[in-house]
């Protein structure tokens, strides 16, 4: 378990199974779990965790597989439109929602390349949960996609982001400078920023 404060922790994510890290959000009357991730440590701490809510980035197994056993368990469920047509259940969230409970959650939806209806979560103004909004798809990046979401990461209000597969906490401009940076090789015509344009960026 690594500690970021007070009130932010995670579970490190796994290579085998592929499981993503596990965020823990202490408020005063519930955890918010960001993510469940696939693996057996992930699922044993947070079955430990009596009142809990619950937000999946997207639909991903690595990112969403553990809820099959807290079927049982009472907790509130947050995900994207494309995550509730494979679970059939949960709070559907499309825009953005806000949680005050000693900590303040806002609860958006990020344009990506890498996964439909993909949700973050902004903690504090401080620190943004991204899942794997960063990265892009087989395809590479979709260029309509990735300027959707560099217009959203520049005016939401946060300082750093945590994302679903590495320990690294990275700084708001650094993130906007990478993506504008792929950005600029698009090519026109073409609706893909394919791999081969940024692989030595």
């Amino acid at each position: 378990m690594k500690i970021i404060n007070d009130y932010l922790r995670y579970i490190e994510a796994k290579d085998a199974p592929l499981s993503s890290n596990v965020f823990l959000i202490g408020g005063i009357k519930n955890t918010y779990i960001f993510d469940v991730g696939s693996n057996k440590f992930s699922r044993e701490e947070i079955k430990k965790i009596k009142n809990k809510s619950i937000i999946i980035s997207h639909f991903h197994q690595d990112h969403m597989e553990n809820l099959k056993f807290f079927i049982d368990d009472e907790y509130d469920l947050y995900i994207g439109d494309y995550t509730y047509k494979i679970l059939g259940y949960g709070n559907v969230i499309r825009d953005r929602y806000e949680i005050n409970d000693g900590v303040n959650l806002k609860i958006i939806s990020i344009p990506n390349s890498h996964a439909k209806g993909s949700l973050g979560v902004i903690i504090n103004n401080e620190y943004l949960l991204i899942g794997d909004s960063l990265d892009g798809n087989k395809n590479g990046f979709n260029v309509s996609l990735l300027n959707e979401e560099i217009k959203l990461l520049k005016e939401l209000d946060y300082k750093y982001i945590l994302n679903g597969h590495n320990n690294e906490i990275l700084n708001k401009k650094d993130v906007i400078d990478e993506l504008e940076l792929i950005y600029s090789k698009r090519i026109k015509n073409k609706p893909y920023i394919g791999y081969d344009l940024i692989m030595n960026l």
